[in-house]
């Protein structure tokens, strides 16, 4: 048993919610290869093995190779991490601005503009891209009951922030192994838009001056904010 997505074409899913599904469990019914898959596709697929999903020993991919169709292919994973897969997909999918569905959640996801990143928020957004601009507006508008927001590379890569009762924003990064997550405390909201944009964009100093402090590590994996 394996956690459905597929990722589309623009053209294929149609315009509509209720056409995405429907087109992307058509992907899933298909057998075969389609003899001449459209380029975004065989490029995403590339792009995946490229990070690791189809590995023999840490891959989250459930059958490989995947089936290419011409206007999709369906991509069934494992239970392992759903949501830092559903991450690395909705990242991988806007680089090639295909759409991403989740069959399994029956959600659809068209490819977002800007800087190819993975983005969760406690309103429950989901993103595979970022512009400066809806960075910002994403801050302005935190979830009054889950004020949190999480900028992902992979699972182990990432910034995140959560707005505390006294309107401050703990920040913290994470840049690898467990023993490799920090935190800090930022002022107000625009001084952790700058900071999370220029992580964004590989600024090699966009850590830099900040008062950074080793999150303690426990036995098991601790939640997100």
């Amino acid at each position: 048993m394996s956690y459905d997505f597929a990722i589309l074409t623009p053209e294929f899913a149609g315009a509509s919610d209720e056409a995405a599904l429907a087109a992307a469990v058509a992907v899933f019914e298909q057998e075969g290869r389609a003899p001449d898959p459209y380029r975004r596709l065989r490029d995403f697929v590339a792009d995946l093995e490229a990070a690791g999903a189809a590995d023999e020993d840490d891959g989250w991919l459930s059958v490989w190779p995947l089936s290419l169709g011409n206007g999709g292919v369906a991509v069934p994973t494992t239970y392992s991490d759903v949501d830092s897969n559903l991450v690395t997909l909705l990242r991988l999918a806007a680089g090639q601005g295909l759409v991403l569905v989740d069959l399994s959640a029956e959600r659809v996801y068209p490819p977002a503009p800007g800087q190819p990143i993975g983005v969760i928020a406690g309103d429950g957004t989901r993103l595979g891209a970022l512009t400066r601009e809806h960075l910002e507006s994403l801050l302005a508008e935190l979830s009054p009951t889950d004020p949190w927001l999480v900028l992902k590379r992979d699972s182990n890569l990432y910034i995140q922030t959560y707005q505390q009762n006294d309107g401050t924003f703990l920040f913290e990064r994470r840049d690898g192994n467990r023993d490799r997550h920090f935190k800090t405390v930022l002022v107000d909201e625009n001084a952790v838009a700058s900071r999370m944009w220029a992580w964004v964009a590989n600024d090699p100093d966009w850590s830099a001056n900040l008062d950074w402090e080793r999150v303690p590590i426990f036995p098991a994996a601790s939640s997100q904010p």
